[in-house]
């Protein structure tokens, strides 16, 4: 992990991932910090199996019981192959979602976007913004996460209200689900519709919008080892 947020898991953390398109039950036993190839840190966790699917117990705060909600809230087949497909490819998958009949509230989102103050912004974000921390003056931070933010709602607002190239709909409970999938490296890529939406919601803008986070999940496939 190299992000951390409220609710990031940590030892004691259940999760549930996919095999053979099961959900298997794993609990977090371990973690400590420790550093990439380029020096860069992040929080290593070791979880281990524990098997609680076979009394019938597997975490009920997780997305990857994506099988169980389709049994009882009707997730569209789409979805969950979603899902799944994500699973395979050892994909993220961002997700939001607005309440029945509510609209996005897209000028508002930019007065917030245009509002942002540098005590607002997380440090991993101006990253994501394409700030290069290390040597661009520190006074243009801002304006750079504004433009970059403003470039990415009126991007995922397009896709939304277009083709949906980049962002996946789903209608569910009478609301909506909107979701993107790719990878760590899209999350910084100005082009990539998962990067549009981890931004816009990282930074709030999504929210102030209407759109609510359902929850960000790392889907991965069990090793065949």
């Amino acid at each position: 992990m190299r992000r951390l947020r409220s609710g990031s898991p940590t030892v004691g953390h259940a999760f549930t991932t996919l095999a053979d398109g099961q959900s298997i039950s794993w609990q977090i036993v371990d973690q400590q910090l420790v550093r990439d190839e380029s020096g860069e840190p992040f929080l290593d966790l070791l979880a281990e199996r524990d098997y609680a699917e076979a009394e019938g117990e597997l975490p009920d705060h997780e997305l990857e019981h994506a099988l169980e909600v389709r049994r009882e809230d009707g997730l569209p087949a789409d979805a969950a192959a979603a899902f799944a497909k994500a699973a395979a490819e050892g994909l993220d998958v961002e997700l939001v979602a607005l309440d029945p009949g509510e609209e996005p509230d897209w000028p508002e989102s930019v007065r917030y976007v245009d509002s942002l103050i540098f005590e607002q912004i997380e440090d991993d974000l101006f990253e994501q913004c394409g700030v290069d921390v290390d040597h661009d003056p520190r006074e243009t931070w801002l304006t750079t996460v504004n433009e970059r933010l403003r470039s990415d709602l009126q991007a995922f607002r397009n896709d939304v209200e277009g083709d949906h190239d980049e962002i996946e709909e789903w209608d569910f409970r009478g609301g909506r689900i909107f979701a993107s999938v790719g990878t760590y490296e899209d999350e910084f890529d100005p082009n990539s519709g998962h990067g549009w939406m981890c931004r816009l919601t990282d930074s709030g803008a999504l929210g102030v919008a209407g759109f609510e986070r359902v929850r960000k999940y790392e889907l991965e496939v069990e090793s065949s080892d």
